[in-house]
């Protein structure tokens, strides 16, 4: 049950390796779990669950350092990955990677740039990547992310950090680029519907519906 009663099982350090920022992604054609992390942050490791999802098997691929991983697989197939630059607490712009590579063993990460073309990134650093289903329309991709320290108040200002909050925005794929533009409001079961209202401002982002 989400709710409990829940038992400690066993602590451990994944793989014996220091592991900081961590995320977690299933592959939804093989349904086989992975582990991404930052190792000590020196570089970001990625590891196969065993079955349970209990322990991780050995590290079978690194990168070059980031945090806040968000990893996915297009219906195409392709990997993608959206992380951010190591500045704290601060907002960054955002990093999109397509991998060129057919697993995870050797992804070969290609740099597409920031899908937000927003220094700040809307204020966000990358959560999770979901794919969801409209009623009616094609599955998309969402692009969930923190706001941690420029959450709007009601006075007008934004902050601090116990003040953090979320960004949700649904990621466009066009023929030779993929977007995530900021929306002041959109529905998620019309993501592109406000076409119009879609623009790449570094501003708050409210989801309706």
């Amino acid at each position: 049950s989400p709710t409990g009663p829940f038992e400690y099982v066993h602590g451990f350090r994944p793989d014996g390796l220091k592991s900081l920022d961590m995320s977690l992604f299933q592959d939804p054609v093989d349904q086989q779990a992975y582990f991404i992390r930052s190792v000590d942050n020196r570089y970001v490791g990625i590891s196969r669950l065993t079955a349970d999802y209990l322990n991780s098997t050995g590290l079978i691929s690194s990168h070059p350092v980031y945090e806040g991983m968000a990893l996915f697989r297009h219906a195409n197939g392709t990997y993608y990955m959206i992380a951010s630059h190591l500045t704290g607490w601060s907002p960054n712009p955002l990093i999109l990677y397509r991998a060129e590579g057919s697993t995870l063993d050797d992804p070969r990460w290609v740099d597409m740039g920031n899908p937000t073309s927003c220094a700040t990134s809307f204020n966000s650093q990358p959560t999770y990547v979901v794919q969801y289903t409209p009623a009616t329309g094609a599955p998309y991709f969402l692009y969930m992310a923190d706001d941690w320290v420029h959450c709007p108040n009601g006075d007008g200002t934004d902050g601090p950090l116990i003040n953090a909050c979320y960004v949700w925005l649904p990621i466009e794929f066009g023929e030779e680029s993929v977007r995530i533009d900021w929306r002041p409001e959109w529905d998620l079961e019309q993501p592109f519907a406000s076409a119009a209202e879609a623009h790449s401002s570094c501003r708050a982002r409210r989801l309706r519906g």
